[in-house]
């Protein structure tokens, strides 16, 4: 935790200060297109790093198991697209020193992912956007490590596949995700770092789950249903402050919203809260 958010301060003082990356010949921007049919896979892992630029990733439709779109600078990156056996792996790493200026972030991903097979997604972002529109995937794990940027997160549809794991690392920027009940996951863990953090866990849950979060600077703020009982065991760190609604208190760390025993769904969150606040609001 202290080493992310030492990074990411590391970022935004050179955001402040009126630095992003700028190259030091000029830009030759270029398109790859690639797709692969399915072929008997039974399930797909897909591993991006996105050093800079916005990445949009969302489903696809049969019959093609991927299809992306990359637009990026010819002159100071070189993407490595690499399949084999129902692994994807996305590199978009600089060929060179990189200077101070943005028009970088003209780089570009489009990439669908099959709905008809089991999916672990594993993403890492540099500099940039990212927006991940999960609806219709069927997640079984999901690790996304965001760096200097905002990204946003949607599940929108009931995931048709049980998710054991989620993992959600925030850098500088915002991070809001909506519809997180809809993953149907086991767990899900969260580590803040700059910049807040909006988490709705609307949608379809269908079990219970353990929920751990670390708050960074910015704070986390989680909107749950009121159909979910939820029980929070929270640490407070001496700076930071906790708003539950509509929770009672029962023993030294331990709160349960009301009428906890009687849901069909519950959900336990842990919580370790630094400079930042944590709250809770109900749908």
């Amino acid at each position: 935790m202290r080493k992310t958010i030492g990074i990411a301060c590391m970022g935004m003082a050179l955001l402040a200060a009126g630095c992003v990356i700028e190259p030091r010949i000029p830009a030759e921007m270029v398109a790859l297109d690639q797709s692969r049919p399915i072929a008997g896979e039974s399930s797909l892992s897909a591993n991006v790093r996105f050093d800079i630029g916005a990445l949009e990733i969302s489903a696809g439709s049969a019959p093609n198991l991927y299809d992306l779109n990359l637009e990026y600078d010819k002159a100071a990156y070189n993407p490595d697209v690499h399949y084999s056996g129902g692994r994807l792996a996305i590199r978009l790493e600089g060929l060179h020193e990189i200077g101070i200026h943005g028009h970088r972030q003209n780089n570009r991903l489009r990439l669908n992912l099959s709905d008809a097979i089991p999916l672990n997604l594993d993403i890492n972002t540099g500099v940039g956007e990212a927006r991940l529109a999960l609806s219709r995937l069927r997640i079984t794990r999901l690790n996304l490590e965001a760096g200097v940027g905002s990204t946003r997160l949607s599940a929108y549809d009931p995931n048709p596949a049980v998710c054991d794991e989620i993992r959600l690392r925030n850098g500088v920027g915002s991070m809001d995700a909506v519809g997180l009940g809809n993953l149907n996951f086991r767990r899900l863990d969260f580590e803040g770092g700059v910049g807040g953090a909006k988490l709705d866990f609307s949608g379809a849950w269908q079990r219970d789950a353990e929920i751990r979060l670390e708050v960074g600077v910015g704070g986390v703020s989680v909107r749950m249903p009121r159909d979910v009982g939820v029980r929070v065991i929270a640490e407070r760190h001496f700076l930071s402050g906790l708003q539950l609604d509509g929770f009672q208190r029962e023993g030294g760390k331990d709160y349960y919203s009301e009428k906890y025993n009687e849901k069909k769904v519950r959900v336990t969150i842990m919580v370790r809260t630094g400079i930042g606040g944590f709250s809770i609001h109900w749908l």
